[in-house]
């Protein structure tokens, strides 16, 4: 892969003394390929943000990672509920079993569901976005690529800092760290942080609380011994707690009509849906209950960021983890073994179509245990670095939720289990061939064994669906069904997936300051089960029984890009990549059942990122994205099941984005002034890219002033998010089948707040 972005800052020793240089593109360490080396050294398309640039881009939690990487995306519609998405490659299945195909870690702990993977961020020593298929040197595989935040570590010197921020909607945030020796072998680092505000999407009815509203906390202690220069050992324990959060449901109501193909558009003004006359009380520009307020509207002019949800939604969540890193050194072997445990559960519920008539409504609950052991080995030789590598995990969960309609009597329950035992075996051997010219290769084999189990139950139609290792079937207005057409039975709630992925590279430095490289890579992720919240309506069982299952999807990646570093602290990368999906997973719902279909797809780009430090105290720093993909013979939702080619979910054809950072010496301390704008094309929110699910481009643009003294113990900060009030959202499911409605939640509006940070003892 062929380009790296690195976030790195100017900054500037505030004393008397001489300042010092500015910190440069190219000095940013990472651990992309398991050892530490300069960003600008690692043949892996990469976006790496150090402590300085998440703290100066206001990253507080995994989300905000969009404003910074052109090519990283997110489907969002709860803190719970953060799916990325890496040049196209995403998974928009909101069920919690679902295993996402861009990996993300937190200090080598991965996350299995989109519980486990979103989470608030807070003292991270850097973030690395890396681009492409993994899966030959660590972790779990995946085809999109990985999302990795690393925090800071314990250190033997005792210091830290405290930090609180007020702002908008009345958010308070509190953080803070200490960090100390406990022996002279063994340290300490305790981290947490406290987030809470009044809501920012406002509910119109009285008595109702605002939606969109922060309130969780979140605390990371680690301890770190080393009682000989040849081994280290570091346990990390996590806790998050977000007790009834209204960061769910947080949606602006639209009424929309099914077109001749089932897709929802948006209504006009005076215009009636006929698909919803005799069956539900639909007037001009009304979802099918027949509710109407422009006020909270927007397709009739009214603020995306009112809702008038008559059952507001929640989410209540906690998870814990504990992850143990052991290295140790013999000779010209390092070896690692990284053992975790992960625990989680969440309730969530929202009202869908955001009107007092509950047409739509959405609950899930999960509780799910994880555990993990990888073990490495990596060998330095003269002219290879060889990795070996072992990789073993068990997930159990049990999940329960409903997708329905109380409006019309319409309210499933379903409840499922799904367990995952996997394992692989994994190597690479980097080959500096000579001083200029280095070749890569790669393996991995992995195989995962699944084992499902569903039960779904809706009473007004009396359909029921069964599926699991000893009964397949199903019941129409509360009679059991012969299984004639199924052609799903028992043995597929126990299926065993496998394959084999790998990786193929050469680089080549005619100068120190140029690196030119070609990579193959291929990168696959398992099949699985689609377990809806949904029932079938009567006569739509089979086909619901039948797609239950869908297999695994297999990338090919190929890339070749240039890396350069024109002067000091100017730096220019170059990629163009080419995608080609067999089996791609895409997730889709058809009337009230949501289901996994595997398609054909391809995505193909370019990539550029430019960081120049011109002046003293200057930083710029410019990235774009051009995109172009395709998915083809999706079916739609018509009766004819027609077929249509188009792009990606959340692929625009054009990204962009830009920062301009000023440093300068103010009161004997350190002044700065930073712009950021981002750029998004249009794109589809889902693969069935409905009329309602399209969006369109739009742009943000958030400033940040910043102070500290000249000892560096206190940093002031005042900084303004969405400055131009940009409407944009940041999801969008199409429900006009349903109940006449969109299910679409908007970005944050304007906000603004202030930082005050005091850092103690040693820095």
């Amino acid at each position: 892969m062929a380009s790296v972005s690195c976030l790195a800052f100017p900054a500037f020793a505030a004393s008397d003394s001489p300042a010092a240089g500015p910190e440069q593109s190219d000095d940013i360490v990472v651990t992309a390929q398991r050892r530490e080396q300069k960003a600008q050294d690692v043949g892996i398309a990469i976006s790496a943000l150090g402590s300085a640039a998440i703290k100066n881009m206001n990253i507080t939690d995994a989300s905000d990672l969009t404003r910074a990487v052109p090519t990283l995306k997110m489907n969002s519609y709860s803190s719970s509920q953060v799916v990325f998405n890496i040049r196209g490659i995403s998974q928009n299945d909101f069920g919690d079993q679902q295993e996402p195909p861009v990996a993300v870690y937190q200090d080598d702990s991965y996350g299995s569901s989109l519980n486990t993977s979103s989470f608030p961020t807070f003292d991270l020593q850097r973030v690395e976005v890396l681009r492409g298929p993994q899966g030959t040197l660590f972790g779990r595989n995946a085809t999109g690529g990985a999302v990795q935040f690393i925090s800071n570590k314990p250190k033997d010197q005792w210091g830290g800092y405290v930090s609180a921020t007020t702002g908008s909607y009345g958010q308070i945030v509190t953080e803070g760290a200490i960090t100390g020796p406990i022996t002279d072998k063994l340290q300490f680092r305790l981290a947490g942080i406290r987030d809470r505000d009044h809501g920012y999407l406002q509910n119109i009815l009285p008595g109702y609380a605002n939606q969109g509203a922060a309130n969780h906390w979140a605390l990371r202690g680690m301890l770190a011994w080393q009682p000989s220069s040849d081994f280290n050992a570091l346990l990390t324990l996590r806790y998050l707690r977000a007790p009834n959060e209204r960061m769910a449901g947080i949606y602006t109501p639209a009424s929309a009509c099914p077109n001749a193909m089932n897709q929802g558009y948006f209504l006009g003004a005076n215009e009636t849906c006929s698909y919803w006359s005799g069956i539900g009380n639909p007037g001009p520009g009304t979802t099918a209950t027949g509710y109407r307020n422009d006020k909270v509207m927007p397709q009739f002019g009214g603020s995306p960021w009112k809702t008038a949800a008559g059952d507001p939604g929640y989410v209540d969540r906690k998870l814990f983890s504990a992850t143990l890193r052991l290295e140790g050194h013999l000779g010209i072997f390092d070896l690692v073994s990284i053992t975790d445990f992960q625990h989680g559960s969440k309730y969530l519920t929202d009202d869908e179509d955001a009107t007092p008539d509950q047409a739509t409504t959405f609950s899930q609950g999960s509780s799910l245990y994880q555990g993990s052991e990888e073990v490495r080995v990596l060998a330095h030789f003269k002219r290879h670095e060889l990795t070996v590598g072992a990789y073993g995990m068990i997930i159990e969960g049990r999940y329960y939720g409903s997708f329905g309609d109380p409006f019309y009597g319409y309210v499933p329950e379903a409840n499922f289990t799904q367990k995952t035992q996997s394992f692989a075996f994994f190597a690479q051997d980097e080959w500096s061939l000579t001083d200029s010219v280095k070749l890569i290769g790669g393996l991995r084999y992995w195989h995962d064994h699944r084992i499902g189990a569903y039960n779904a139950y809706e009473p007004s139609t009396g359909v029921g669906i069964v599926f699991n290792q000893s009964q397949v079937g199903y019941s129409s207005f509360g009679t059991a069904q012969d299984a004639t057409g199924l052609t799903v039975s028992p043995a597929s709630a126990t299926p065993s997936f496998s394959g084999v992925t790998a990786r193929a590279e050469v680089e080549y430095k005619p100068s120190k300051d140029v690196m030119l490289y070609g990579s193959f890579n291929r990168g696959s992720k398992s099949g699985g089960f689609t377990f809806s919240l949904g029932t079938p309506f009567p006569g739509g069982e089979v086909s619901a029984l039948n797609g239950t299952p869908y297999k695994p999807e297999t990338l090919d990646a190929f890339e070749v890009g240039v890396k350069s570093t024109l002067t000091r602290g100017t730096t220019l990368n170059i990629s163009a990549f080419y995608y080609n999906y067999q089996d791609y997973q895409a997730f889709a719902q058809y009337g009230s059942v949501q289901t996994v279909v595997n398609l054909h797809a391809h995505s193909k780009g370019i990539e550029a990122e430019f960081t120049t430090h011109p002046v003293r105290g200057l930083m710029l720093q410019l990235s774009s994205s051009l995109l172009n993909t395709k998915v083809f013979d999706v079916p739609l939702p018509d009766a004819n099941a027609t077929r249509v080619t188009h792009a990606l979910p959340q692929a625009p054809g054009f990204s962009g984005s830009a920062v301009l950072r000023y440093e300068f010496p103010l009161l004997g301390g350190l002044g700065s002034f930073q712009a950021d704008a981002q750029h998004s094309g249009g794109f589809c929110f889902t693969v069935l890219c409905a009329p309602v699910e399209q969006e369109a481009a739009y742009n943000i643009v958030n400033l940040r002033a910043g102070f500290t003294t000249g000892d560096g113990r206190i940093d002031f900060a005042a900084f303004v998010n969405n400055l131009n009030k940009e409407k944009y959202r940041i999801y969008a499911f199409d429900e006009s089948l349903f109940g006449g409605n969109v299910a679409q939640a908007y970005g944050k509006p304007r906000t603004w707040g202030i930082t005050a940070t005091y850092h103690f003892g040693a820095q």
